[in-house]
């Protein structure tokens, strides 16, 4: 039998006491400015609740249902987010370093100017996000799909970029160069690359992948 609560304002240790009593939902919880860290929520429900301004270092959400949370300020480190449901996210000026969102479903997130250095977002579906300044410096975005993701002034600086889909996605002024391996990525006439930044060896690739003859 799965218990449910919805719309509850929760510390760390609300959290401990109601998973040890089998709670697996949380649906539209508030969850107070402080620290949750270290915390197995693995396949939790925590659709539409606020994490806003949290400290959320080393918790495992694997399989979690977190969609449409609100992210907004959240500084969390190491966190693993394996294969969790996140579409419609907000994770405003995040601070999310060193996660693990490999296989998460994240469409349409709004995560503008949020910080995703060196976290890993294989086989991650980011399409339609709004992710304009945000920070990918030495995160693996292998097999990511970026299609019709909005990446203004983004930066990739020290980042794999192997399989990524960035049909349709809006690139204008973001930052390529230095980046730590370029492969396979996939391109189209929709995607607006003007006044993005890459390294020379890198541009007559990109011109490449934009051939008419390119396979």
């Amino acid at each position: 039998m799965e218990f449910m609560l919805k719309s509850l304002q929760l510390t760390q240790n609300d959290i401990i006491k109601k998973v040890s009593q089998g709670i697996r939902s949380f649906q539209h919880m508030f969850f107070v400015k402080g620290r949750y860290c270290k915390l197995n929520l693995d396949g939790i429900n925590f659709l539409g609740s606020n994490f806003r301004e949290a400290f959320l270092d080393y918790c495992s959400f694997v399989k979690a249902d977190l969609e449409m949370v609100h992210c907004n300020g959240v500084d969390a480190r190491n966190v693993n987010f394996l294969k969790a449901k996140m579409d419609g996210a907000r994770m405003w000026m995040a601070s999310l370093i060193g996660c693990n969102f490999q296989e998460a479903m994240m469409r349409y997130v709004w995560a503008i100017e949020a910080n995703f250095r060196g976290s890993s977002f294989s086989k991650a579906d980011l399409s339609g996000s709004n992710l304009a300044g945000v920070d990918f410096s030495d995160a693996d975005l292998t097999g990511t799909n970026l299609s019709n993701t909005d990446l203004t002034s983004a930066r990739f600086t020290g980042a794999r970029l192997c399989g990524t889909i960035l049909n349709g996605a809006q690139l204008f002024g973001a930052d390529f160069r230095g980046i730590a391996e370029l492969s396979d990525i996939k391109i189209d006439g929709r995607t607006a690359y003007l006044k993005s930044r890459w390294d020379h060896d890198m541009e007559d690739y990109l011109a490449a992948q934009l051939s008419p003859n390119h396979a």
